[in-house]
C-alpha cells in the first residue's frame, strides 16, 4: 500500500484501488473508494500517460464519479555504460554511454555524463570513521 497527501486529501493506494479520504472533517464524510482503470500508451505529443479512476463506493454528492491522474511516461532508455575518463582541470570527469539494442528508437543514441571528481586523500578510511563515534 502507498500513501500520498495531495490538495487536502489523503490517498491509500493498492494494486487495485484507490481510497480518498479528506484530510479536514474526514469526520463526517466518507472516503472514496475508485477502481483503478489500467494506463494509457504514451502520448508523445506531452509525454505523459492517463489512467482513469471510477468510483466503486462511496458518497456521489462528495464523490466525483471518475477521476484521473497522469504521469510522465518512463522511456525505455537502457545504456551500455562507458569508463570514466580522467579529471579535467575543472575537476570533472566524463563518461559516454552507448544506447543499447532493445531501447527506444527516440531515446539519443549516445548520453555523456559528466560528473565531479571526488578529491583525491578525502575519502574517509575505516580508522577515521571508526574515531569518530
Amino acid at each position: 500500500r502507498t500513501l500520498a497527501v495531495a490538495d487536502g486529501e489523503i490517498w491509500e493506494e493498492d494494486d487495485h484501488e484507490v481510497l480518498i479520504r479528506s484530510e479536514r472533517g474526514a469526520k463526517n464524510r466518507e472516503p472514496c473508494r475508485y477502481v483503478k482503470g489500467s494506463w494509457s500508451e504514451c502520448d508523445s505529443k506531452t509525454n505523459m500517460r492517463a489512467r482513469t479512476l471510477t468510483l466503486k463506493k462511496g458518497d456521489q454528492a462528495t464523490c466525483e464519479p471518475t477521476k484521473t491522474i497522469q504521469k510522465k511516461c518512463k522511456k525505455a532508455c537502457r545504456y551500455e555504460k562507458g569508463t570514466w575518463g580522467e579529471c579535467n582541470a575543472q575537476s570533472q570527469m566524463t563518461r559516454n554511454d552507448k544506447l543499447k539494442t532493445n531501447s527506444d528508437p527516440s531515446c539519443e543514441q549516445n548520453r555523456q555524463i559528466t560528473k565531479k571528481c571526488k578529491p583525491k586523500g578525502m575519502k574517509p578510511t575505516k580508522a577515521t570513521r571508526r574515531n569518530r563515534q
